[in-house]
């Protein structure tokens, strides 16, 4: 088909072209053969821009190890931009031109930066790129494994195994001795030695968990052999095995006197406690074995008793500290008891106080002179009418404080008369039924004169007299008076009532048993005198008889 349609295409255009002069089918040509050749050229810029560009982004995704989708990613943020300035480094305005040299400039000197900012210890082949020298001090790492223009010492290869115990060894790792009886040599994953030897002049080999130096006598530690190991398993072998005896390391030399070895083993909890041992071994409750000392060993022991010590003493401190808080806690506990003790027992005091005041003033403002359970002298029912609202307000007071005592309600009850007639009524109906004597004559005249029922009135006299009660006998003398009691012998029983009362020590029963037993006296002598007088007319008559007689 397309063998049919070129020769068709090449016809229609070359009948399309012959329509045209020479002149003008030359220039239409030219035309057509720039054109095609600037999209070629154009086409080929953007390719070599774009490999250019991968070029730059692969160098920087290898030195920094990024994730496809991330250099991906940067692969087209950075592909524009190397066609923009490229576009602008061929514009015909200078400053377009500059500002692509610029740019351009920016990338070069960018991409160089980032790949010589990306510090690799390996490379893809697994080969190490840096490499380390072991000072007293500390560890320097270089960047290509050479001798060391400073300390001419070799600058040995950065392994995995040796990056580890670099980073221990900067931090202030130091070797320690080992004194397990089959520690790991080297490493299971790359074979390299993990664990360093020195031997003496003796032949015999110590071994230690990090490079650096001898703690006595400052030989560089060696990377322990196959060989090596070899001599120390047949070293090990050759030491008689016994269990360690726990020593007191106050009284046991840590070294040697002679050769200087350590003679004492120690094992260290991770609370920071420390015991030592005779010899290697194992601790017999954790398994774990036994350390041989060291000085920095025995300096961390002796912080570690010093600290001890401190933080008893510290602990004591605080002890002795919380307990003075404590005992101060109390005491100001107990002050403030004490306080509340007083303020109770001041309350406590005041209340009664004020008790006793409200008792003594109803005793004083109301008491019945004649009422044989009172405190006080008492006043009379004239006196009273004059304080009754006092004696009211005090009386009621004693009564809530005392409310048991029947006296107070009975004061209560006669100022009442004066304030309340159905209060003082109903106080003295309650008094009369728990047989309070004085009770009887009040209750008694409220019938007798506020409701005119002389048969209560009398039966309550009577029952107040029984009890001893004065005031009801000179109130039931007093109706025999008037004709309402007594009617058989109303004298006698008039001044039988009369004397009693006055024995009862009643001023009014007192004053008229006098009274009555001075009228008597006067009417006896007024009868003496006239029966003298008789007597002696008598005489005078019959002297006068005698002397007619004569």
């Amino acid at each position: 088909m397309s063998d049919t349609s070129a020769p068709s295409f090449r016809t229609k255009v070359a009948d399309w072209l012959s329509g045209f002069n020479e002149p003008v089918r030359f220039l239409l040509i030219a035309a057509t053969c720039v054109i095609v050749g600037a999209l070629l050229f154009w086409l080929f810029n953007q390719v070599f821009y774009f490999y250019v560009t991968k070029s730059y982004v692969d160098e920087i995704a290898d030195a920094y190890d990024l994730n496809r989708g991330f250099t991906g990613a940067l692969l087209w943020a950075t592909f524009p931009a190397v066609v923009v300035l490229a576009g602008l480094s061929f514009s015909f305005s200078k400053r377009r031109r500059w500002t692509g040299y610029g740019g351009l400039l920016v990338l070069i000197i960018g991409h160089s930066l980032l790949i010589g900012a990306a510090s690799k210890n390996f490379t893809r082949g697994g080969d190490a790129v840096r490499c380390y020298v072991l000072t007293r001090n500390n560890v320097k790492v270089l960047n290509r494994v050479r001798i060391d223009p400073e300390t001419g010492l070799e600058c040995r290869p950065l392994t995995p195994v040796m990056q580890e115990k670099i980073a221990l060894y900067q931090k202030g790792d130091r070797p320690t001795r080992l004194t397990a009886s089959n520690p790991t040599f080297f490493s299971a994953i790359s074979g390299e030695p993990v664990v360093w030897y020195w031997k003496d002049a003796s032949g015999t080999i110590e071994l230690f968990d990090l490079m650096g130096y001898h703690p006595q006598t400052g030989e560089e530690l060696k990377p322990v052999t196959r060989q090596i190991v070899s001599e120390w398993q047949s070293q090990a072998a050759k030491v008689v095995k016994r269990a360690p005896t726990k020593i007191d390391p106050n009284a046991y030399a840590f070294y040697d006197a002679v050769s200087g070895k350590p003679q004492v083993w120690y094992w260290r909890s991770d609370a920071d406690e420390y015991e030592f041992y005779d010899g290697p071994g194992f601790q017999p409750r954790t398994g774990e074995p036994l350390q041989a000392i060291t000085r920095e060993a025995i300096a961390n022991w002796r912080r570690s008793v010093a600290a001890a010590a401190a933080n008893k003493k510290a602990e004591q401190e605080r002890a002795e500290q919380e307990q003075r808080a404590e005992q101060a806690r109390k005491d100001q506990e107990a002050k403030a008891q004490a306080e509340l003790e007083q303020q109770a027992r001041q309350a406590a005091a005041e209340a009664e106080r004020e008790r006793l005041q409200a008792a003594n003033d109803c005793d004083r403002l109301a008491a019945n002179p004649t009422d044989r359970r009172r405190t006080s002298e008492g006043v009379s029912f004239d006196m009273l009418k004059g304080q009754a609202d006092s004696a009211y307000d005090a009386c009621t007071r004693a009564v809530q404080m005392f409310p048991d005592e029947l006296r107070y309600q009975y004061e209560l009850g006669r100022a009442a008369q004066f304030k309340d007639r159905k209060q003082a009524f109903d106080i003295f109906t309650k008094l009369v039924a728990a047989r309070y004597p004085a009770a009887f004559d009040n209750l008694g005249g409220i019938y007798l004169y506020d409701r005119k029922d002389v048969g209560n009135a009398i039966r309550l006299f009577t029952t107040g007299a029984s009890l001893e009660d004065a005031d009801s006998m000179v109130s039931l003398a007093d109706l025999v008076d008037r004709g309402l009691y007594g009617q058989q012998d109303p004298y006698r029983t008039k001044w039988t009532l009369l004397n009693k009362a006055a024995q009862l020590n009643h001023q009014g029963a007192q004053r008229a048993v006098t009274e009555e037993k001075s009228r008597m006296d006067n009417t006896a002598a007024q009868q003496e005198q006239q029966r003298e007088a008789a007597q002696n007319a008598a005489a005078v008559f019959g002297t006068i008889l005698g002397g007619m007689r004569r």
